[in-house]
């Protein structure tokens, strides 16, 4: 291992910070750690020199780094580590982090978890697991944490040392990540912060910056209370959306009422949604009443077509027809038993396809006593809706229920869907005739390069099983691990250190302390 670099902005820091910082690096796994501490009068340099600069660590307040394509190196320097003052690396972390990038050449940056004091002998840490790369949380606040281990070349084109050292956190990462090619959550404990607060940061100023230099045409608004920034993208098109909703005309009762469920989800499109450029396609049962579709006719009218479906039932195929008897940029698959519950949901959905890697977009949806039906799903390694029958005021850990996210998949009940994605991918499975097929959709949206999100800003009811029971199929779960065994072993949204077999982020461990912070309400 050669030399390592590391920086740690001391413009506020005290000299007890400093010094916990100091002894992390002693035993961090490096024989040799240069450490730039930046922003610091000279007698301060003096005094941190005379006190730390023995042995592993050599003090500095400045390095030239310069860049060498042939050796992606600088005077000897591999890696260049962002630490925040007060805050230390994991005892002996340098060494897998080092040993990852050398057998890594295409890694770019690097960040892990992170561990919080608690100030309880019992449980002295909690524990702050990130999930995998995702560039639209990252838009929200600084999920990656303010320790991030860099290649010097990628340091040297994204400003350098002496730049990045004084940026905010969520600024230098943007800064970073917007030019780094690879970016790899290593998941283990690389930090042990100084605050107890696991919470990401957030600034509103680097999420305008970082907007404008990448072409998103967003309004961005600070939540200081969480903190986070939603990222609000401008309706810059309107492109038409086809919605493709299977039913049989089923009633229940809903809210104490009794009512045909299609006909409230078709009227809630047409007399609640701020977005109204799209046309609706029924896939109606045989069996489907004719007084429903005179209904649905009614509210739609030429905006509204129904199709006869007169197979044995297969939810896959049935909204496969649906999507293929028209046109439309767009195609919303939407099931029959839903309400809009914000008006601009589909507003909010649409204008997130700005953004050309955007495959597949999906809301918050909630049952009908308005707990969480799904906030997308994670794999454990069972797939699950995350958070399911949670209160939605459930922030999570790091406010994950708060922020837009990549997820490895969403909950076909609603998913917005770009059309050429949707056919590329050959749309849902008919080998899934009842369930799975979203999450095998999903899947094989992200492995044709395209990403799929969920936005807890748009939210609908789905009053989930009113028209349907839904049974777990043996041949279908088998058929879905053969498929996708390795991605739902390893969700890169989820974390391995996390609780398996269970739908909240909680870590390993039997302690209430772990479950108050997998809820944080």
């Amino acid at each position: 291992m050669s030399k390592i670099l590391v920086v740690t902005d001391a413009r506020q820091a005290n000299f007890s910070d400093l010094r916990a910082s100091h002894k992390s690096l002693v035993v961090s796994g490096s024989r040799s750690i240069i450490w730039i501490v930046a922003g610091i009068s000279p007698e301060a340099l003096k005094k941190l020199r005379r006190r730390f600069s023995f042995g592993r660590v050599q003090v500095v307040d400045k390095f030239e780094l310069t860049f060498d394509d042939k050796d992606d190196k600088s005077a000897g320097i591999d890696l260049v580590i962002f630490l925040s003052s007060g805050d230390g690396l994991q005892r002996e972390s340098l060494v897998p982090v080092s040993e990852l990038f050398s057998q890594n050449p295409e890694i770019d940056l690097l960040y892990g978890d992170s561990g919080h004091p608690t100030n309880e002998k019992a449980e002295p840490l909690i524990f702050a697991r990130r999930p995998g790369w995702s560039p639209e949380r990252l838009r929200a606040h600084c999920y990656v944490g303010e320790t991030l281990a860099v290649r010097t070349g990628l340091v040297v084109c994204s400003g350098g040392i002496d730049d990045l050292a004084i940026r905010h956190p969520h600024d230098r990462a943007f800064h970073l990540t917007e030019n780094a090619k690879n970016v790899r959550r290593f998941a283990e404990v690389l930090t042990i912060a100084k605050s107890s607060d696991s919470r990401p940061s957030a600034s509103l100023q680097a999420v305008v910056d970082h907007c404008q230099r990448q072409g998103i045409e967003a309004d961005c608004e600070l939540d200081p209370s969480t903190p986070s920034v939603r990222v609000k993208r401008r309706m810059t098109k309107q492109p038409s959306v086809a919605v493709i909703i299977p039913t049989r005309g089923t009633s229940a009762e809903v809210f104490g009422q009794q009512r045909v469920l299609v006909v409230e989800a078709v009227r809630s499109l047409f007399e609640k949604s701020t977005y109204q450029n799209f046309n609706v396609v029924i896939v109606a049962d045989t069996p489907t009443p004719k007084t429903v579709v005179e209904a649905l006719q009614q509210i739609g009218g030429s905006r509204l077509q129904v199709i006869n479906y007169d197979r044995p039932f297969n939810f896959a195929e049935k909204n496969n027809i649906g999507a293929m008897s028209c046109e439309s940029d767009l195609i919303l698959l939407l099931n029959d038993d839903t309400e809009i519950i914000t008006a601009d949901a589909l507003e909010i959905m649409v204008a997130m396809f700005n953004d050309s890697q955007v495959g597949v977009v999906g809301p918050m949806l909630l049952f009908e006593d308005a707990t969480i039906q799904s906030a997308g799903h994670i794999f454990s390694p069972d797939p699950t809706d995350l958070y399911r029958a949670r209160s939605p005021e459930t922030a999570g850990p790091q406010n994950l229920l708060r922020v837009q996210r990549e997820v490895s998949s969403l909950i076909g009940a609603c998913m917005l869907i770009r059309r050429d994605v949707f056919e590329q991918v050959g749309g849902l499975c008919l080998s899934f005739p009842g369930n799975w097929n979203d999450i095998d959709f999903c899947l094989k949206v992200q492995l044709a390069g395209f990403r799929v999100v969920f936005t807890p800003h748009a939210q609908l009811f789905h009053f989930e099983s009113k028209t349907r029971i839904a049974k777990r199929v043996d041949a279908e779960v088998g058929k879905l691990g053969a498929r996708w065994g390795s991605v739902l072993d390893d969700d890169p949204y989820f974390n391995p250190n996390l609780q398996r077999y269970t739908n909240i982020w909680k870590t390993d461990s039997t302690s209430k302390r772990t479950l108050d912070e997998a809820l944080a309400i």
